[in-house]
């Protein structure tokens, strides 16, 4: 198994690494920093020294001439540990003073411009050379003066550098990485305190988490698990008053069955034993019918806790198909189903969830309107959209709702007293299924029909263009 990093440590990756690049990069500037300007400090003691010896040529009975005294010569070339180089010569080549043979071969026109540093192999080592004019202003007096010193006392200077700024940075790092480790170790520990009061909680604990002082972050954090406690308190309620009334909903026909079924056996006339059974068959119908309702009504309620598996569906579509298949239905009452669907686009009533689900759906809403509305009425499917939504509403022209009904027409178990025999279950479906697709569903007074109107709106999968 791939071992995942812990917040400290993924933390301290992502604030450490890069502050430890930006340090290495800044200790790297540094050194280069320190580096240029020792060798300024070497250079400069390199130029003085030329221009000093540039100074000592003269012009005398019509030749160029070096004065130096052969002390002050001796004391320019004394060095404990590198060797100092000089010559001074003629524009032409001719020797003055120092080594007679040249190391560097500058060009005339750049030495007008300034003195000019080389690093050059002088007997298998390298050395570091300046080069100017002597009498720049008179071209006739001109010389050229070259002074080069090896670079024993640079390389170990340069060494000490490095190896000051190297620790020097390195403690620095060392510390800056020990305060943000310090930092995250206080700025997590809010939730490793919410992280072992949730791990020490027993499974049937759903009481708030207390949160005495956090962080804002921590808070939103805490807030949204106590929300989500909340929740699972109330489908934890709600499931166990699910059960008590499924109980008292399979109590009563379970009672009549026996007792159908007792007089059954009781009776000696067939005629009696025979209406006996078909309570039985009616009761047993009733309890199918329930078990089918509470067996859809947990594949909604699954949707909503698993989610879906979302395909773009055509609702007008499965208006058709529900509709088919309420036909025989339809024509037992004698109700006329009228359906309405405005839209010429394949992609107008498109939404996004699951086929049968969405089928379950404008099929309750279709049963229940034949059903409950008085025989020869009739029912109205009407498919509309509208700013981004489609609008799927169904209606009858029969009694209609009592007003005083409407808040709890969605809730399980309830039965209006015009509803007739069904179990409370068909709309407390559409609500879970609606509420799964992230649509709604409400009734509403029709402004042009006496009966019940229940319309659900949805989200359009896209926009046609």
């Amino acid at each position: 198994m791939k071992s995942q990093l812990g917040l400290r440590s993924l933390l301290l990756l992502l604030v450490g690494g890069p502050l430890f690049v930006l340090l290495v990069i800044e200790m790297l500037v540094t050194f280069g920093i320190g580096l240029h300007v020792t060798n300024q400090v070497f250079d400069r003691w390199l130029l003085d020294s030329a221009y000093s010896l540039a100074q000592e040529v003269r012009r005398e009975d019509g030749r160029l001439v070096f004065y130096a005294d052969e002390a002050a010569i001796e004391v320019f070339e004394w060095d404990e540990l590198d060797e100092v180089y000089y010559r001074v010569s003629t524009l032409n080549g001719q020797v003055l003073a120092g080594k007679s043979e040249a190391w560097v071969n500058p060009d005339f026109s750049e030495l007008k411009q300034g003195p000019v540093f080389t690093n050059v192999k002088m007997g298998g080592e390298w050395v570091r050379s300046v080069t100017v004019l002597a009498n720049p202003d008179s071209p006739r007096d001109s010389a050229l003066v070259s002074v080069a010193e090896t670079l024993h006392k640079r390389i170990p200077l340069s060494r000490t550098l490095m190896f000051e700024v190297v620790l020097s940075k390195a403690a620095m790092i060392v510390v800056a990485l020990l305060v943000v480790a310090f930092a995250l170790s206080r700025g997590i520990r809010p939730l490793l305190r919410l992280s072992q009061e949730l791990a020490s909680r027993s499974p049937r604990d759903l009481t708030p988490v207390s949160a005495p002082s956090a962080p804002k972050e921590v808070r939103t954090v805490i807030e949204n698990t106590n929300r989500l406690l909340e929740r699972l308190d109330n489908a934890f309620n709600a499931r166990e008053q699910f059960i008590g009334n499924i109980s008292h909903q399979l109590k009563t026909p379970l009672a009549g069955i026996k007792l159908q079924a007792q007089l059954a056996l009781r009776e000696d006339n067939i005629a009696a034993a025979h209406q006996a059974l078909e309570r039985i068959c009616q009761t047993t119908d009733a309890m199918t019918h329930l078990n089918i309702q509470l067996l859809k009504l947990a594949r909604a309620e699954a949707a909503s806790g698993r989610g879906l598996r979302n395909e773009p569906v055509a609702l007008d579509n499965v208006v058709r198909e529900a509709a088919e298949s309420l036909r025989e239905l339809a024509r037992d009452r004698r109700v006329q189903v009228h359906q309405s669907v405005s839209g010429e686009s394949l992609d107008t009533f498109k939404v996004s969830g699951e086929y049968f689900l969405l089928r379950e759906l404008v099929w309750n809403l279709m049963e229940n309107a034949i059903l409950y509305v008085p025989e020869g009425g009739n029912v109205w499917v009407e498919l509309t959209r509208d700013e981004g939504k489609v609008r799927l509403a169904v209606k009858d022209d029969g009694q209609g709702i009592p007003r005083e009904h409407w808040p709890q027409i969605f809730e399980r178990f309830f039965r209006s007293k015009i509803t007739g025999e069904g179990c409370g279950l068909g709309l407390a479906i559409v609500k879970e299924i609606a509420f799964a697709h992230g649509a709604t569903v409400e009734l509403q007074q029709a402004p042009d029909t006496t009966g019940a109107c229940f319309v659900c709106t949805f989200p359009l999968i896209n926009k046609p263009a």
